[in-house]
């Protein structure tokens, strides 16, 4: 039985993200560029002067996506913001802002797997799935990646549109969601692969780059036709292992294996950036306690204990400050971390600086059950926040809060996106 597999790729991500979450960026042409705006702010000088600075360091960045808008006037990926700003004066060049990007990527996967367990991401925004059995059929196929496709725009939003393609195989199936852009949806039974393979240029083949099209059009290879006229033989004596590839690739013959992996992560944490500056250490301290409550929670529903911990903070102005450290008592409490958070981060504040952001990271993660304990009353704990945890997953997040941490309110942006966020 053939596989039926789909690929979900975003159209101009990191731009149609940065207009989903400003509407003032909407029916505009921009591009996002990878220089990141923190240095600029963190500098004495006046709004004014910042967002003069900001624009002239701009301009000697490299474009990392376009919006439609931008692409319609010439705007490509990795061109200059000089030269793309020739083609198009009007253009507006922001920097790239990973959290939000992060965000989005996470509930496209999230929607993904509402649909099958079989997921493999191929990029921050695009992935295959094996849909073969629930979809059954190409027909089945097409009704599912319309449910994707509606899910996408309810919980991305409007902005954030993509292009699917559905085949018997990975490689085909990223041929065909490449075919029609954007927003599009393209699906190539097992009985239209032939003609559909015929008639895709070889540039438009994943792997097929500048300098291997031109070693191609030096052996008179320049279309998907001629490339099958090469035998296998001449192709890997000209590009060893990679010749049956290409042998393979102009008659549409690819891996159906989605590979679902995923690796444990190397630190759990979460930072807050405040809408005020906080100068009293209570109230640091209320902040990071709620910050080191949401890591723990995150990390038994996980699965692990930590053995060393993180805690750092950003000064008003720029500038930040905090450390780690190894324990040999293992962690799954939140108040554990706080207090050796707060330890590390008091060792080296500056006292005299008002605080905008604070941040906690658990990292030396361990798989384990609960840690048990010798002493009845840190088994008692754990048992209690075992039963926390589950109010959490019945009821939803903040069911419940320690008394210190009352009024450590965590708001979201207006956008949708949050001013706190996981790292």
């Amino acid at each position: 039985m053939n596989k039926i597999i789909l690929h979900i790729d975003f159209n101009s991500f990191f731009a149609s993200v940065e207009q989903q979450a400003n509407p003032f960026l909407r029916g505009k042409p921009i591009a996002v560029a990878g220089k990141s705006k923190r240095d600029i702010d963190a500098l004495d000088i006046t709004p004014g002067q910042q967002i003069l600075l900001r624009q002239s360091k701009m301009d000697r960045t490299v474009i990392t996506t376009a919006s439609m808008e931008a692409k319609a006037m010439g705007v490509k990926t990795a061109m200059s913001t000089i030269e793309a700003k020739k083609l198009c004066p009007e253009l507006i060049v922001i920097p790239g802002d990973g959290r939000k990007y992060s965000e989005i990527t996470k509930r496209f996967l999230a929607i993904l797997h509402t649909y099958t367990p079989n997921i493999e991401q191929f990029s921050l925004d695009e992935a295959f799935a094996d849909i073969t059995h629930i979809a059954e059929d190409y027909f089945g196929a097409t009704m599912i990646a319309q449910m994707i496709r509606n899910d996408v725009k309810e919980q991305c939003g409007e902005f954030c549109t993509a292009s699917i393609g559905i085949a018997p195989n990975k490689i085909m199936a990223k041929l065909a969601c490449e075919s029609k852009k954007p927003n599009g949806l393209t699906v190539v039974s097992p009985s239209d692969l032939e003609d559909f393979v015929l008639t895709r240029p070889l540039a438009a083949f994943c792997g097929i780059g500048h300098r291997i099209e031109a070693r191609l059009r030096d052996m008179g290879v320049t279309s998907v036709e001629t490339l099958r006229a090469i035998s296998l033989e001449n192709l890997e004596k000209e590009f060893k292992q990679y010749g049956r590839f290409l042998y393979n690739y102009a008659r549409g013959i690819g891996d159906d294996r989605v590979i679902s992996k995923k690796e444990d992560p190397k630190s759990i944490g979460h930072s807050y950036t405040f809408p005020f500056d906080l100068y009293k250490a209570s109230e640091m301290k209320r902040g990071l306690f709620a910050l080191c409550d949401k890591v723990a929670i995150r990390m038994r529903k996980q699965g692990f204990i930590a053995t060393h911990v993180s805690g750092y903070i950003r000064y008003k102005g720029g500038g930040n400050t905090g450390g780690g450290q190894q324990f040999s008592e293992p962690m799954v409490d939140g108040h554990d971390l706080y207090k050796n958070a707060w330890n590390i981060i008091e060792k080296t504040r500056d006292r005299n600086r008002a605080v905008r952001l604070i941040g906690i990271s658990a990292r030396g993660l361990v798989k384990t059950k609960m840690p048990k304990s010798i002493f009845k009353k840190p088994e008692k704990i754990y048992k209690t926040l075992i039963a926390f945890d589950t109010l959490e997953e019945r009821f939803g997040k903040g069911i419940w809060k320690r008394a210190a941490t009352v009024g450590a309110s965590m708001r979201e942006r207006t956008s949708g996106w949050h001013y706190d966020h996981e790292t």
